[in-house]
């Protein structure tokens, strides 16, 4: 089975993908990937507006870490 992984968004460090596994070209499972450079786990999510919230509370946390901040005033990310 293939997949296709789409970026969504991507700020401070936090990344959503929408991930599409295709079975002869058409989608048979679709969901949202939530990445971040801070040390919590990539989490998955079945709903859209659950992993944009999801995303947006992350990249406020991002935001306020320490690390990251240095991370975004050295212009390692975005």
């Amino acid at each position: 089975m293939a997949t296709r992984k789409t970026l969504v968004r991507s700020r401070a460090g936090v990344r959503l993908q929408h991930i599409e596994h295709l079975a002869r070209q058409q989608v048979v499972q679709s969901s949202w990937r939530l990445s971040t450079l801070r040390q919590n786990p990539p989490r998955s999510f079945a709903d859209e507006m659950e992993a944009e919230d999801a995303f947006d509370m992350e990249v406020i946390a991002s935001l306020t870490d320490p690390l990251i901040m240095d991370m975004q005033r050295r212009g390692l990310i975005d």
